[in-house]
């Protein structure tokens, strides 16, 4: 696995494990939290983490800003300075209202954290591809595994001891931080190139009006892809427990699967992907056809079997689209934007996660149930696919039209 990942990169790769552990201390628990321990509503609960969710929006953004301007050590420190403030004080406070505070304040160092490191991948890979992306998306899922299941420990002493547990890890990763990511080179001539634009000669590169619109096509077809996937974490998981007699247990069971399938799957779908690995559109266009097929086994499964199933073609499908969306992103950040248009990514990503289980729990309310829900999944992954076909038509012709300005120039 070395021969194909350099050092820089397994810095960033482990830096991300360690922060999406002990995030993942978090955020299992926050409706639960509000809910049975704060005494708020669910509509309450749920504007609490709508504001976390913007907050990390604009968080991300201006994260992938900084790292553009400055460099991405400035960045991630910023962002790792805050995490571990907000998580040590969340540990301390968490009753009401500094619980609020505090949440948001994770959710500020969330965003700026996860664009940097996500531009990171990409600008640490010497080809800056699908692979570096992967690796972190990879790297991601391992945290996601492991924290849960450490929590539920902590969680049978009281939610105090889970939110210091998030900042141990916090701690954890910020002394890794500070003592590896330096060593990163993050003024190597291809990371200049790509981000700060502060060397002399150098001029940045702006944007042209195709290259905008392919970028807003591209995150359309995420937004679309998410607000679907996320289904599956709110209004599916009510109508798997409370129609369809699957135990919180079992349904907890499938979240297993998903992560044991993404980290242990990849020394089957690596070698896949690397045969196509090029073309990035066949693989948006596989996950999409595996997240249909998901939901059409889900809105026929009757039994525990059927959601198992289901639950592995939704974890095949973002296999194959998630790591192949910011890939996409970075090739077409002009130079200078890297980490902008990753934050931008990780933001889309984020506001469907903010939206999807309350446009889903309006739909299932007011237009028909289930049904109505599947067919509004169905019309989303439809829609996805009409924008990431416009998309590669729009790439094309950007660069048709960069061709056509180099021939202008020689002339």
């Amino acid at each position: 696995m070395t021969k194909w990942l350099p050092r820089d990169l397994w810095i960033v790769i482990i830096g991300m494990v360690l922060l999406y552990t002990g995030l993942s201390f978090i955020w299992p628990f926050n409706m639960v939290y509000m809910t049975q321990e704060l005494g708020m509503t669910g509509t309450e609960a749920s504007m609490v983490l709508l504001v976390n969710s913007g907050v990390g929006i604009i968080s991300s953004v201006i994260g992938g800003i900084i790292f553009d301007r400055l460099t991405g050590y400035i960045s991630l420190a910023i962002g790792t300075v805050i995490l571990v403030g907000s998580t040590f004080l969340l540990s301390i406070f968490h009753g009401y209202p500094a619980f609020m505070w505090n949440l948001w304040a994770v959710g500020i160092a969330m965003g700026m954290v996860f664009a940097g490191l996500y531009a990171a991948a990409g600008l640490t890979h010497p080809t800056g591809g699908r692979t570096g992306f992967n690796a972190i998306y990879v790297a991601q899922n391992i945290g996601v595994a492991v924290g849960p299941f450490l929590a539920g420990f902590l969680a049978e002493k009281g939610m105090g001891h889970v939110y210091l547990g998030a900042f141990v890890f916090a701690v954890l990763y910020a002394v890794f931080f500070f003592v590896f990511f330096r060593r990163i080179d993050w003024r190597s001539e291809r990371v200049e190139v790509d981000t700060k634009h502060h060397r002399i000669g150098m001029t940045r590169e702006k944007a042209t009006v195709w290259g905008i619109i392919a970028l807003l096509l591209l995150l359309a077809t995420y937004l679309f892809c998410q607000l679907s996937h996320v289904q599956w974490q709110s209004n599916l998981s009510t109508y798997m427990t409370a129609d369809k007699g699957v135990t919180t247990a079992q349904y907890g069971q499938l979240w297993s699967l998903n992560g044991a399938m993404i980290v242990l799957g990849q020394f089957i779908l690596i070698p896949l992907v690397n045969r196509f690995k090029k073309r990035l559109l066949a693989q948006i266009y596989i996950g999409i056809l595996l997240f249909i097929a998901a939901f059409i086994v889900a809105m026929q499964a009757e039994v525990y079997s059927g959601f198992v199933l289901g639950m592995i073609f939704l974890t095949l499908g973002e296999m194959f689209a998630w790591p192949a969306i910011p890939t996409i992103a970075y090739q077409l950040a002009p130079h200078g934007s890297a980490g902008l248009y990753q934050g931008l990514v990780n933001g889309m990503a984020t506001a469907a996660r903010m939206l999807a289980p309350f446009l889903g729990a309006v739909i299932v309310s007011q237009f028909g149930g289930m049904t109505a829900l599947f067919i509004g999944v169905f019309i989303l992954l439809g829609l996805a696919v009409v924008s990431i076909t416009l998309e590669q038509v729009v790439q094309r012709r950007k660069v048709m039209g960069q061709e056509e300005l180099v021939q202008k120039e020689e002339f």
